[in-house]
């Protein structure tokens, strides 16, 4: 039975939006590629330098050793071990802060240059069907209504899709580890709430990860507005996107007073946001309120894909 008229619309935005996923891919395939020639480039180039000024101070101070052994043989393993002495070096200066300040200015550069590409598709990080967003399944279900063509409607396509992500381990462990890697490099929220007033407010907030997966921490003055917000009504909350635009987003998520004090998990915060409660008197250290933030499930996204991460917190 062919599509009705609204699903055949429905599948064109579906096409539309393969296209312009297709389109950033290509863009970030440059990205990172470009990123990583740059690293390269720059040991490479100071791994040749190291070693030509190494092999030059090696030569003056052994000169009478060469002249009585032989240049060629004594020479050539010098010049290796000057190499890899000066690739090594090279390794080493790109994780100084001049050495990682450079890389990074790179990648500005690139993203402000790719721009255009990488948020061609921005529109399409939520794809909605009947009021629910089924951005992880649009491109199976794309697949099952044109090339597979076991389905006669995108209802069926859908709940097929639904079905084998769930019975399949795979979706679930690639979702968990690209939750982690997006929580390893940031430690940066947008919490929203709802304000006495019926208002939306949102904040940014320093949180950190507990050995609980989808069990974060945060803490605040027990004097501000948002501590009655979190007691009153639900929570929203975005990490801020990383370098490789990365970002967690949740609705269906719990928050509450944490069963600790400041003073257990200080430890905690200060690994994770080193200099967090510096310039914080005994007496307010023991009045932060630590808040523990519970995540049911949350969305994944990246430049290119977008996943769904379930947790059995309760």
């Amino acid at each position: 039975m062919p599509l009705s008229q609204d699903e055949s619309a429905f599948l064109e935005d579906m096409r539309q939006r393969e296209l312009h996923l297709k389109r950033k891919q290509r863009a970030a395939d440059v990205v990172l590629f470009k990123e990583r020639r740059f690293r390269a480039s720059l040991v490479t180039a100071s791994g040749i330098l190291m070693a030509v000024v190494a092999a030059f101070l090696l030569f003056e101070m052994m000169r009478s050793t060469f002249e009585r052994v032989g240049w060629r043989p004594l020479g050539i393993a010098v010049v290796a071990l000057c190499i890899v002495l000066g690739v090594q070096v090279g390794r080493a200066l790109l994780r100084t802060p001049p050495g990682r300040h450079l890389v990074e200015f790179r990648e500005r550069k690139l993203r402000e240059r790719y721009a255009d590409e990488l948020n061609s598709g921005q529109r399409w990080t939520q794809f909605y069907y009947k009021g629910e967003d089924i951005a992880p399944y649009a491109s199976q279900v794309l697949y099952l209504l044109e090339s597979d063509q076991r389905f006669d409607s995108i209802d069926e396509a859908l709940a097929f899709a639904k079905v084998g992500r769930k019975e399949n381990p795979h979706f679930a462990e690639r979702a968990h580890t690209r939750f982690g890697l997006v929580v390893n490099d940031t430690n940066l929220l947008v919490l929203s709430t709802i304000d006495a007033h019926g208002r939306p407010a949102s904040r940014l907030m320093r949180f950190v990860k507990t050995e609980q997966p989808g069990v974060w921490y945060i803490s605040t003055t027990p004097f501000g507005s948002k501590v009655h917000e979190f007691e009153r009504s639900g929570i929203a909350i975005v990490t801020v996107p990383t370098g490789h635009g990365s970002a967690i987003t949740t609705n269906r998520v719990d928050i509450r007073r944490a069963p600790v004090a400041f003073a257990e998990v200080a430890s905690l915060f200060e690994a994770q946001i080193p200099g967090y409660y510096e310039g914080m008197t005994d007496a307010e250290t023991a009045r932060e309120l630590v808040y523990e933030i519970r995540l049911r499930s949350a969305r994944v996204d990246t430049w290119l894909d977008h996943d769904v991460v379930e947790f059995d917190n309760p």
